[in-house]
């Protein structure tokens, strides 16, 4: 029977728990790049049995074609040993106790690890960050972007908006005309970075298409700078995502999210040289699974607005992505706490028959990955000062409950340059979002 790449991890754990218990060491399960298997056993503090080397044939057996060469490696034989033993991206799946060691789980993919990094509470930056982020594409978040902007705005606050679709650009056109961006955008200074030459590089311009009352105002960053004779965009794109060595001897390497970061507080600091310091920074994610978007929302933001139409494959898509937080309850505990649905392109003919639907998948979502569980006898076993973290299907503050954007049809295929007014056209579709948003973002200040 043939072995599927399912079944060889699922087999391979049984022998990793099996390794650990023969062992009394630490074991870590490795997947590479290509998918194949091989089981790390922590030999730092003893001496493994001999018997344990018995069970790399049995791993070969229960994984081909997926097993990698070596089988079963021990950690003193590895040139550089803390790269697994130590590595940021260790899952634990098993704790160490009286009968076994510790098993770990360590995934080695080319996409996908950012998703797993939330920023602890206690290095929040010092401006409210928001990502707008949507699973799949097409749902309006840019637009959406545009309009919270100018809301917040309208409300005296100084707002930096920060287009982080690298792949697919748009909020940057939508707040200003091509002739009045910055000549460079968020690639160009994670290139020029690189090298050191990033001072100088002027990533942001205040926009002249908001328009507010008051002292209000929005600046955009954008993903690329002002179209002209002689800018690449792709080849810059193309030279973004690999992690840097340390700057200095002893430091830590730069990778992207700390990269990401940088441009951000870059952008932030020339805002407040240009005006003040932005009260809010919205960014404006990539759709899917990309490490970008994993990055703006576990790494970058205080709040993240997560964009839905209400079907099976956008369900199936966000829960696939909480299990892989779920996976790691400590951090996963870290994330929910920064999460709330929207509701895009709302049907006005059904609103509350879609609202009541929609709310309910996104309710079951939530509660099979990211809820507690809550002990059907109601007794949860925990002090008055401690609380379980779910919400019932109707509560409107919950994660869940969405905050709804109604379809406006004369939005559809927007071309901003040619209607630059089109944030006028049906601002009601937005009043329930931006009402919404105000609040969870600034709370009940004016």
């Amino acid at each position: 029977m043939t072995t599927r790449f399912d079944d060889a991890w699922s087999k391979a754990l049984e022998l990793a728990y099996l390794a650990a218990q023969e062992t009394h060491l630490d074991v870590i399960l490795v997947r590479d790049v290509l998918g194949r298997i091989s089981l790390v056993v922590d030999d730092s503090s003893a001496e493994p049995p001999a018997e344990y080397a018995s069970l790399s044939s049995r791993l070969a057996d229960a994984t081909q074609p997926f097993i990698a060469p070596g089988g079963i490696t021990l950690a003193s034989t590895l040139f550089a040993p803390d790269q697994i033993l130590i590595s940021r991206d260790l899952v634990i799946a098993r704790e160490a106790n009286d009968v076994s060691g510790r098993v770990s789980t360590l995934e080695r993919g080319v996409i996908g690890s950012e998703w797993l990094h939330p920023r602890p509470d206690n290095e929040s930056p010092d401006i409210n960050r928001v990502t707008l982020y949507g699973f799949k594409g097409g749902v309006g978040r840019s637009s959406a972007t545009f309009m919270l902007a100018q809301h917040l705005a309208s409300y005296g606050r100084c707002v930096l908006v920060v287009d982080l679709d690298l792949e697919s650009p748009g909020v940057g056109s939508l707040l200003q005309s091509d002739d009045d961006l910055p000549d460079y955008g968020l690639v160009d200074y994670l290139v020029e970075s690189t090298v050191g030459n990033a001072d100088g590089v002027d990533l942001v311009t205040k926009s002249q298409t908001v328009r507010v009352k008051g002292n209000g105002e929005v600046w955009v960053a954008p993903a690329g700078g002002r179209p002209r004779e002689g800018y690449e965009y792709l080849p810059k794109l193309n030279r973004i995502y690999l992690d840097l060595p340390a700057s200095t001897p002893g430091g830590s390497p730069q990778n992207l999210a700390n990269r990401l970061e940088s441009a951000i507080d870059a952008g932030e600091q020339r805002v407040a040289e240009l005006s003040r310091r932005p009260d809010v920074t919205l960014v404006d994610s990539r759709a899917g699974i990309h490490d970008i978007a994993a990055i703006a929302i576990t790494q970058l933001a205080d709040l993240s607005f997560l964009f839905a139409t209400d079907s099976p494959a956008t369900w199936n898509g966000y829960r696939e992505l909480f299990r892989q937080w779920g996976q790691v309850p400590e951090r996963a505990r870290i994330i929910r706490e920064r999460l709330r649905m929207v509701a895009a392109m709302v049907p006005r003919d059904r609103r509350d028959a879609y609202l009541e639907a929609f709310r309910d998948h996104a309710q079951s979502c939530f509660a099979e990955t990211l809820y507690d569980d809550v002990p059907s006898d109601g007794d949860d076993g925990l002090t008055d000062d401690v609380a379980r973290f779910n919400f019932a299907p109707e509560d409107e503050d919950a994660p869940h409950a969405p905050l709804p954007i109604f379809f406006a049809p004369d939005l559809v295929a927007l071309d901003a340059a040619a209607r630059r007014n089109w944030h006028e056209i049906d601002p009601g579709a937005y009043a329930a979002f931006l009402d919404g948003a105000m609040e969870l973002i600034v709370g009940d200040q004016p």
